[in-house]
Order: C-alpha cells, then sequence, then structure tokens
C-alpha cells in the first residue's frame, strides 16, 4: 500500500493531488479495492462482476466498471464468461499501454485477434494513477475511457457479443500493475462516454472493409460451404531417402462462396470487387496428414483475399513448406529404383468439403529438385475411417491424395560409379594381354580403383538393399584375383612345370587347333605335328588365361547393355 501512503502524506501536506495528471485524489483510491498484478503475463485471480459492490448496469450494458491502475506499460484486463483461461476462448482482453506503452488494444482472445488497435503513447504512468471507465453494452460496443475526457480512449464493435461473468487484471513480463477496482461514484448517476464513429473520416473502400470485418464471423457457414482448390503448383520436391522425409513447396488458389460476407454495390460508391482484402474472418481450414506422427497439420489460415460483392472469395497463398513422411520401398535396382509419396489433404470440416479437378495440379517450370525427379503426379480420393482422422461428429474424413511418382536421379551415379567402374574393367582385361610387371600394375591399379569406387558407392546405397550392380562388382573382383593367379602359375610351370603326354587328351585339347584360333595362341595350324610334341603345363594355365578373359568380357558386355 506504499502507493496509497505516499498520496496520503501529498494530502496531509495540503499539496493535494491537483499536479497529478489525471487529477486523482487519494480519497479516489481509497473507495476502491485493490490488486497487483506481479507474476506477469498470469490471469491467477478472477473476480464475479455479480458481487461487486459498485457494478451498476442498466437495460443497454453488460459490463460497466470504474477502474484505477498505475503501471509502466502493458496493463491487461480480462472480461470473460469463465473463472479460468482456456486457450482459444472467446473473451475480451484489453490492453492498455502495450508495446511498451505505444498502443491500447481491444482484442477477441487473449493474444490475438484485435478488434481494434490504437495508438495511445505514454498513457501509462509508474506513478500517476490512470482513471478508466469501461463500457460493454448488448448491441456489442466496447468503451475504454479516460474519466474526464469527452471521447473513449478506444472503441471497437463485436457483432458476436459473448456473455461476460467474470474480470481479472494482469500485467506482462517483469512489469507490476496495481488495480483499484469495484470504486464507488461520487454520485449514482452513469458517466457516459460519447459514441464515436470511426467511419467519419474513412474513404468508400476503407468503410466496406470496416462494415465487413464488423459483421465477420470466426466460425464456418451452418450450411454446406465447398472449397474449390482451383490450382496447385509445386515450386520444390526433396526426397530425403535416408530420412523417409518428403519436403515439398507449393502455392494454391482457393475459391469458396460465404453469403454473409454480401454487399450492395450501390450502397458503396459502386465498389463490386476487393482486392487483398485482409480482415478478421472466417477462411477454411486445409490440411495434410503426416503418417509417421499420426497427425493432420493446417496448411493455411487467415491472408490476404480477392472478396467480390456476391460473397464469392479467392485465396491465392504464398509458398508453403511442408514435410510429409514416405518411407523408400526395397528394391534392388539401385540407382534406378522408384517410388511413391502421398501428400493428403483434407478440410478441416466436414462441412466444407474440399473439391479438387484432377487438372489443377502441376509442376513450376523452374522446379527445385533434389536426387530424386518427379515424372508424374496422379490424384486419387481416399476415405480415411481411421479413428484418429475422424471429424468431430464421427464421421470418416474424405481425403484428397496427389500420389507423387518419383525416380532418383542416376546422372550422378553415372559419373561418380559407372565411369570408375568401366574404367576398372578396361584395366584389368588389359592387364590379361601384357607379360611381367606390367600385367600385375595394370591389374593392381584396376582393383584399388574398384575398390575406391565399392567403397565410395557403399556411402550412397540405402541400408538392406542389394543392388544387382554388386554382383557385377564382385565378378569383377573374381576375375581380376583370378588373373594374378593365373599369372603366377604361369611362371611357376614355365620354371618348373613338367611335360604333358603327347597322346593323353589334355594335350589334344591344348594342341586343338580351332580353339588355339579361338584364344589366339600360336601354333594353331601345326595341329597334325603339335600333339606329338611335349606340350608344357604352362600352355595349358595360358589357355585358362585367355578363357577367364573371354568370361570377364562376357560380364562386362553384360554391365553395359543390362540395366544395374
Amino acid at each position: 500500500m506504499w502507493l496509497l501512503a505516499i498520496l496520503a502524506v501529498f494530502h496531509l501536506l495540503g499539496v493535494g493531488l491537483a499536479e497529478t495528471k489525471y487529477n486523482v485524489t487519494y480519497a479516489d483510491l481509497d473507495k476502491c479495492k485493490q490488486f497487483n498484478a506481479v507474476n506477469g503475463y498470469n490471469y491467477d485471480a478472477f473476480f464475479k462482476l455479480s458481487e461487486l459492490d459498485n457494478h451498476n448496469l442498466d437495460n443497454e450494458t453488460i459490463v460497466n466498471l470504474r477502474l484505477f491502475v498505475v503501471a509502466s506499460k502493458d496493463a491487461h484486463i480480462l472480461l470473460s464468461d469463465i473463472n479460468s483461461v482456456i486457450p482459444e476462448a472467446q473473451v475480451y482482453e484489453i490492453v492498455i499501454g502495450a508495446g511498451g506503452n505505444m498502443f491500447t488494444e481491444i482484442r477477441r482472445q487473449r493474444k490475438k485477434n484485435p478488434l481494434k488497435t490504437k495508438t495511445t503513447k505514454n498513457v501509462l504512468s509508474p506513478i500517476d494513477p490512470l482513471p478508466l471507465r469501461i463500457r460493454l453494452t448488448k448491441e456489442g460496443l466496447i468503451e475504454v475511457g479516460i474519466e474526464g475526457q469527452d471521447l473513449p480512449l478506444i472503441s471497437a464493435t463485436d457483432k458476436n457479443v459473448t456473455s461476460v461473468r467474470y474480470l481479472s487484471f494482469s500485467s506482462w513480463g517483469s512489469t507490476q500493475a496495481k488495480w483499484f477496482y469495484d470504486c464507488e461514484t461520487e454520485d449514482d448517476t452513469e458517466t457516459e462516454l460519447e459514441v464515436y464513429d470511426p467511419t467519419n473520416f474513412m474513404s468508400p473502400k476503407n468503410k466496406l472493409i470496416f462494415a465487413l470485418q464488423m459483421n465477420a464471423s470466426f466460425k464456418a457457414p451452418d450450411w454446406e460451404t465447398p472449397i474449390e482448390l482451383k490450382k496447385l503448383v509445386f515450386t520444390r520436391v526433396a526426397y530425403d531417402s535416408w530420412k523417409n522425409q518428403l519436403e515439398t513447396r507449393l502455392m494454391f488458389r482457393l475459391s469458396w462462396r460465404d453469403n454473409r460476407s454480401c454487399w450492395d454495390p450501390k450502397e458503396h460508391s459502386n465498389i463490386t470487387k476487393i482486392i487483398n482484402f485482409s480482415a478478421m474472418l472466417w477462411a477454411p481450414g486445409i490440411n495434410v496428414k503426416d503418417e509417421k506422427d499420426f497427425q493432420l497439420s493446417e496448411l493455411i489460415g487467415t491472408d490476404h483475399f480477392t472478396i467480390t460483392y456476391n460473397g464469392d472469395y479467392e485465396w491465392v497463398s504464398r509458398e508453403i513448406t511442408m514435410d510429409t513422411f514416405c518411407a523408400l520401398s526395397p528394391s534392388d535396382d539401385w540407382p534406378y529404383e522408384t517410388n511413391t509419396c502421398d501428400v493428403a489433404l483434407s478440410s478441416d470440416l466436414a462441412s466444407t468439403p474440399l473439391r479438387f479437378p484432377s487438372n489443377a495440379v502441376s509442376l513450376h517450370p523452374n522446379l527445385i529438385q533434389s536426387d530424386w525427379i518427379v515424372e508424374r503426379i496422379t490424384k486419387h480420393d481416399n476415405l480415411n475411417e481411421e479413428e484418429l482422422f475422424l471429424f468431430n461428429d464421427g464421421s470418416p474424413r474424405p481425403e484428397v491424395v496427389l500420389r507423387l511418382h518419383i525416380k532418383r536421379n542416376n546422372e550422378f551415379y553415372d559419373t561418380v560409379l559407372v565411369a570408375p567402374y568401366f574404367m576398372t574393367n578396361v584395366m584389368i582385361l588389359v592387364s590379361f594381354w601384357l607379360e611381367g610387371i606390367m600385367r600385375i600394375f595394370a591389374n593392381s591399379l584396376g582393383v584399388i580403383l574398384l575398390i575406391g569406387t565399392f567403397l565410395q558407392m557403399s556411402a550412397f546405397v540405402p541400408q538392406l538393399s542389394n543392388p544387382k550392380i554388386f554382383v557385377f562388382f564382385r565378378c569383377t573382383l573374381y576375375c581380376s584375383w583370378i588373373c594374378v593367379m593365373l599369372f603366377v602359375l604361369d611362371k611357376w610351370l614355365r620354371k618348373y612345370g613338367p611335360k604333358m603326354a603327347p597322346d593323353s587328351w589334355l594335350a589334344r585339347l591344348v594342341s586343338y587347333p580351332h580353339l588355339r584360333f579361338v584364344l589366339r595362341l600360336d601354333g594353331g595350324s601345326h595341329y597334325g605335328s603339335l600333339h606329338q610334341k611335349n606340350l608344357e603345363w604352362h600352355d595349358f594355365a595360358k589357355m585358362l588365361d585367355r578363357v577367364v578373359f573371354i568370361v570377364m568380357s562376357g560380364i562386362f558386355l553384360a554391365s553395359c547393355f543390362v540395366k544395374l
């Protein structure tokens, strides 16, 4: 009560409060009850209006309060039908000196949906009490005035008047606000505030917008209101196969008709259309389904519209980004696999069904994509009967499913994988025709390049996938190992190998002219005498070397003509 003590000292000293900002005396505050809001933005205490001693109403008013407040900024008043705080509840919140004591605002909900905002710089004082009169009529007129002034500090109109039974006070952040409420009036007469018409100085267009906003409703129409999605354009499609996440950016155009927003052009200077109309009114909610978290995420909200006099609305969205779950289908065709990702759109109410023509969806000419490319988009209608996604009345939710058919962009993989694989095979095949250290060098270089490519590929291949290209890599690696072993075997047999028996079947096979011609071995034209000579075992090793070369060449050609 330090404030009352200071005021009392001034009173005893004969100084009075004539010098104060609003001429508030100690006697004025002494006739009030006091509440200190010191816990930041928290409405802790609720006072029932019917139990106040000095809440005098007439046949036209719902609220008629006389208050005083001492605060440096952000003095909050809540008028509610219940004695607790519920998110999204329809209440009246009046903020005096908001924004650091720069403006005053009347809101339809806590912290949002302002009915009126007005600049009131330095209206509050941490020393001088501010005398307030707050009045709410049954017609929806809300007036907040400074006692002793003719015009209200701020006023607004609400056509959908909500019931008010409780009063509460709050502040913001570390600011302390001292409230004096339930104050007696010096005389028993009502203090009437002059009704201020804010449209007196407005242009015809602003008058029309003001009228639309005053008549607006935050609730959807009671009748069925189809929402037509005329155009949807994807500007970005990025699929992350490691995270199973699809990121999309899109823009679209919606249209609907709300007969509650009609007007007669003759009464409004022949205005038939308002472009970029932004006001507090109902707008349809479009949801996207996320299969991973099993939830619906709202895609759009109130924004700029184009509205015509017959109630037709058109809403062109900004670019909207959304992330949805999309699992990668198991496939052995990496990096040539395909996948499908669904984007399921639905309305938030059963009375506002979503209509979506098949030709309304398209891709932007400058579409931004990742390592997955969109081949086509198909539209499907689905009736979601899962309990989690049912409407409030228990009916199933109709969905418009946009199915994106995507394939991996293999140009990158052709560069970093196929080209090294091609060079590896060429080097190993050439090594079959080389002798000595050059054979080992070419083979080893090919193997190193092959292993490096394989390790690089393991960083891109999805988990639990066994692509067919692995088969060709393994075959090339085996052929390279056999090439080295045959080279070592040939060297050993040349130095230590025995002679073949001239009449043995193996000697006849090695000396067969057509086979030697195909394998490019020397002496094929002297078959009559060749099998009678003592052939060496290294001739057989050389034949095996040529056979492995042919097998590896066949595998390499198959990998070139068959999609890996």
